[in-house]
């Protein structure tokens, strides 16, 4: 069973050393320094961020969403390691409710994942989000998404 947390700088250092493939070559194609780097980028988002760890404190799974410079929109992320596999059920699960208290004051949610990243993919469409294109990056495919989020529920 993962709990959640806010997220601590050291958090996003040492699940960096531990993410699954797909999601170390996703921060590669978008041409990040290192996958630390990527993860502090969502520690220190102004929006704040979350981490599940396991019941020795680890961390499995970190997320959230950081500003764009447009007011009304977020971006989205989640980063894991291969513990996703084995606490999939509990991510489904918990899914919606952390996006309802992550999205704040935002009306859309949107982001991109690498064409490679299956396993996000599936996730993304089963959390409700649409998908917007495919398009080119540094030479490797990506999909936008986006969830807007219905006025009454903001």
């Amino acid at each position: 069973m993962l709990t959640v947390r806010r997220a601590l700088p050291e958090d996003a250092i040492d699940l960096a050393k531990r993410l699954r493939e797909a999601d170390l070559r996703e921060i590669q194609a978008v041409g990040s320094k290192s996958p630390e780097d990527s993860l502090l980028l969502g520690v220190r988002s102004p929006d704040g961020c979350y981490v599940a760890v396991d019941e020795t404190d680890i961390p499995h799974i970190i997320f959230g969403t950081y500003p764009s410079h447009e007011h009304f929109l977020g971006y989205v992320w989640m980063m894991a390691s291969d513990a996703l596999k084995e606490h999939w059920v509990q991510v489904l699960r918990e899914t919606r409710p952390w996006i309802e208290r992550i999205r704040g004051h935002y009306r859309v949610l949107a982001n991109a994942v690498h064409a490679e990243n299956t396993t996000h993919i599936r996730w993304l469409r089963w959390a409700g989000f649409t998908f917007l294109r495919e398009f080119t990056f540094n030479g490797n495919r990506f999909y936008e998404f986006a969830k807007l989020i219905p006025p009454e529920a903001r």
